[in-house]
């Protein structure tokens, strides 16, 4: 009798644990399932150069888990052209939308959002701005203080020009193509005077404003010149027609932007764009987890070397082998 009883207690006990389970399961998927969390971020991009920012910054989030149309949604309405009122209106409208993060590329970009996010939590994640101290973006560069933090370009500029000047070493004047609104590439020059006077040559900076400025006066430039391009949110955009006229010239045309020389420049020294974005999408998970970026330093993209051997020789240059081994690309 009592193994019968035992075997009641047991068969009972049994139900009562399946009716349980079947009750939590219930709960747990119909009314108490806690939902995954999602984000938007809003994008605010103010220059069509630095397209590979954003594709870097996309691969890497995705990398990082944050797969678009799941559990992320990049809240963007195009490329503004640093324009400084439709940059404004736009980060309006994306704060309207109650976005969880701005991502801003170029510095009028990060510029208005910083305004804007002013007196709230929404974090400003920035690549790249050339100087955000100078440029009031953060207070200090291992501090930044507030909302904003992100990746900021080395100060790689002389070593840049002195890449050109090893590359092609019979210059004697460089010239450098400026529109004086364009601040990024006002505040990108002002080492260049000083760093050329050390590698005695003489810097000519010359002031544009348009690309039909620039192809004309690449007409009108000495055969022992060179020309040296920094970033140009005025010209950008059309930086492979001023390759393509250098190149007809016989002008060697060196960068401080290393994806130019996809585009003809002859040698190249700086960041990768892609890279920038990948370095970006590591600190934007770090605040997307509880990071706080005024106590995330501004941290530096990485440079690297490339030469456009197709463009040496059809402007007649030989570049020797001990420089080619240094390039970290070499276009063939």
């Amino acid at each position: 009798m009592l193994g019968y009883y035992d075997s009641q207690n047991r068969t009972r006990n049994g139900w009562a644990v399946l009716v349980g389970l079947v009750v939590l399961s219930l709960l747990v998927t119909g009314c108490g399932a806690p939902k995954a969390k999602t984000y938007t971020i809003g994008v605010v991009h103010s220059n069509a150069t630095l397209d590979p920012v954003l594709v870097g910054f996309k691969a890497r989030m995705t990398e990082l888990g944050y797969v678009e149309g799941k559990n992320v949604t990049y809240a963007f309405h195009g490329v503004l052209k640093n324009e400084a009122a439709a940059i404004d209106a736009d980060v309006k409208t994306l704060m309207d939308q109650k976005v969880d993060m701005f991502f801003t590329l170029g510095t009028i970009a990060t510029q208005s959002a910083k305004k804007a996010v002013a007196g709230t939590k929404v974090p400003v994640v920035f690549a790249p701005v050339v100087n955000p101290v100078a440029e009031g973006v953060v207070d200090s560069i291992s501090r930044p203080g507030g909302n904003v933090t992100g990746i900021q370009r080395g100060n790689v500029v002389g070593k840049s020009l002195e890449w050109l000047l090893k590359v092609a070493p019979g210059t004697k004047k460089v010239y450098l193509f400026y529109n004086p609104a364009d601040v990024v590439s006002v505040t990108t020059m002002q080492p260049l005077p000083d760093a050329a006077s050390k590698l005695g040559v003489e810097f000519v900076p010359t002031k544009v404003t348009s690309e039909d400025q620039v192809l004309a006066a690449i007409q009108t430039l000495p055969k022992e010149a060179a020309i040296f391009y920094i970033p140009a949110p005025t010209i950008d955009d059309k930086v492979a027609d001023i390759c393509k006229a250098a190149m007809e010239r016989g002008i060697p045309l060196g960068t401080y932007l290393l994806n130019d020389v996809n585009k003809g420049a002859l040698v190249g020294y700086g960041a990768t764009w892609d890279a920038v974005g990948k370095q970006a999408a590591r600190m934007a998970d770090q605040i997307l987890k509880g990071a706080k970026p005024a106590d995330m330093p501004v941290e530096t993209d990485e440079a690297f070397l490339g030469i456009n051997l197709k463009t040496a020789n059809t402007i007649g240059l030989n570049i020797p082998d001990e420089i080619l081994r240094q390039a970290n690309t070499v276009i063939r």
